[in-house]
């Protein structure tokens, strides 16, 4: 049954009316059929069941790039599934054709969402046998209610991606900007470079020459941790970053934002609030430089009663919590208590009431 993006149009049109409240529309189809991974035999269908080969849907993401899939036939980075079908559906007079016709609503399916198929050479996405896949050209939706032939493609070998990213996260801090990703897996990952940019098609500038070493090839999770310290206040950064794998492979993940802040200009311990309090107070304070901070605090007898911080840290603005225990974990009597803070050649102590 030959069907044109003519003749579908007016279908289109009407399933809008019933959906504009659950967000856009898009008829995607290929009237011309996928191949499998051989290039010459079509995707195979199954009207009857359901079962014919694997078709989806999927948004690009904020970073416009097509993304691989993990090695459990997931998405990646930000691309975002809107939708599956599969060969056949639209085709029932044609199922082994390597053709699906499918109309999919979706939040995401907007004008100007740019979206791909990726086809699947099996009914499921990670079967005990290996499968395969392969992405169509990405399209740029014209309006909210369109339609679009994807056209032919093939599907290839599924290649091991050398790192399935959980998180990818840029956070501001005063004068440095904190980079933080961690990994579910990696596969062959020689490990990561940083690249950032002031706008999300700028030029983008490599931040680590040296590369951050990665765990080569791990089943369990990897956090890392990255300080951008060349940054401006009130800037906005746009931070990418790349995986590397054994063969010199880079795949870019991002990006990530964030704002510069501010580095402090002096040492300061606030007063801490509530105070009086009961059970617990909150203190903050500022580091100029980045040192060996102490923060204890003390009885009026002078006895050391908690140490809440004995350790390395860099400069910035920081608050924690006291919940009113001693080293021992009882809570302490009512009355006056002092909190000290060394930090390089700054000391300062302040009163603090506990009332019960």
């Amino acid at each position: 049954m030959k069907r044109t993006a003519h003749y579908l149009m007016p279908l289109l049109l009407i399933a809008g009316l019933f959906t504009t409240a659950q967000g856009g529309t898009l008829e995607a189809f290929t009237l011309s059929g996928i191949f499998d991974i051989d290039n010459s035999t079509f995707l195979q269908g199954d009207v009857f069941t359901g079962r014919g080969d694997l078709i989806q849907l999927i948004w690009v993401g904020p970073n416009g790039q097509i993304d691989p899939a993990d090695s459990l036939g997931q998405t990646t980075s930000d691309d975002s599934l809107l939708g599956t079908t599969y060969i056949g559906y639209g085709f029932p007079f044609e199922p082994n054709a390597g053709k699906f016709s499918k109309i999919f609503t979706h939040d995401l399916l907007v004008s100007g969402a740019i979206v791909f198929v990726r086809a699947w050479n099996d009914s499921v996405v990670a079967p005990a046998s290996p499968v395969a896949y392969g992405n169509s050209q990405p399209y740029t939706m014209v309006n909210d209610f369109d339609s679009h032939d994807f056209q032919s493609w093939s599907t290839g070998e599924m290649m091991n991606v050398p790192v399935e990213l959980a998180s990818f996260t840029a956070s501001s801090r005063p004068g440095f900007i904190e980079l933080n990703w961690t990994t579910h897996s990696e596969t062959d990952n020689l490990g990561f470079y940083l690249f950032r940019s002031d706008a999300p098609n700028g030029t983008r500038v490599k931040l680590n020459d040296r590369i951050i070493q990665g765990a080569i090839t791990s089943q369990v999770r990897h956090d890392y941790r990255y300080e951008d310290r060349d940054v401006e206040e009130q800037i906005v950064y746009y931070y990418w970053l790349a995986d590397i794998d054994v063969k010199g492979q880079m795949t870019l993940h991002g990006p990530a934002t964030a704002v510069g802040m501010v580095k402090p200009d002096n040492y300061m311990l606030a007063q801490n609030y509530p105070n009086p309090f009961n059970p617990s107070t909150s203190i903050t304070y500022t580091l100029k430089e980045g040192g060996k901070i102490k923060l204890w605090i003390y009885n009026i007898r002078g006895q050391l009663i908690r140490e809440l911080v004995n350790t390395q840290q860099q400069a910035g603005a920081y608050s924690l919590e006291w919940d009113g225990r001693d080293q021992n974990g009882f809570i302490v009597p009512s009355g006056v208590y002092f909190y000290t803070l060394e930090a390089n050649d700054f000391k300062a102590t302040r009163t603090m009431t506990m009332a019960k």
